[in-house]
């Protein structure tokens, strides 16, 4: 099993959100994957606390702001109702990008791997309980 915040799974997440986010204008928008690990890993905590997949965009929104703002776009325009209503698709997509094959199936096995832990947990307990017992009964 692949660990959630492995290269590899950030990879195809960065890969779906830069295919999925319009493009302003004519500008480039990319997602590094410095922005997404963070929420990567949110998301993988609210798969394990069986919650619903929801990032908080603010670390995403702030990057696609710098970047227009780098191209030379103003602060206004990307602040204005057009701005806003880009943002807010681009948000939109981000969101939709977690919403991805490996967490919805890491949710779905998650109680099955639960219930091997909790097994493995009790046997261990049982078996330790009996040798130490079984030492015990053999020191006298």
């Amino acid at each position: 099993m692949i660990v959630a915040t492995s290269d590899p799974v950030v990879n195809q997440i960065t890969d779906t959100v830069n295919a999925k986010i319009p493009q302003y204008d004519g500008y480039t928008i990319r997602v590094t994957s410095d922005v997404i690990k963070p929420d990567l890993k949110t998301a993988v905590e609210q798969v394990y606390e069986g919650k619903a997949i929801k990032v908080d965009p603010t670390g995403f929104q702030d990057s696609v702001k710098k970047q227009l703002e780098s191209d030379g776009i103003s602060p206004l325009i990307i602040n204005s109702a057009i701005g806003a209503g880009v943002q807010t698709k681009l948000t939109s997509e981000y969101q939709n990008a977690f919403q991805n094959q490996y967490l919805l199936e890491a949710r779905e096995q998650l109680p099955i791997y639960k219930g091997w832990t909790y097994a493995i947990a009790l046997i261990t307990f049982v078996l330790g309980t009996l040798f130490r017992i079984r030492y015990n009964r053999s020191k006298h």
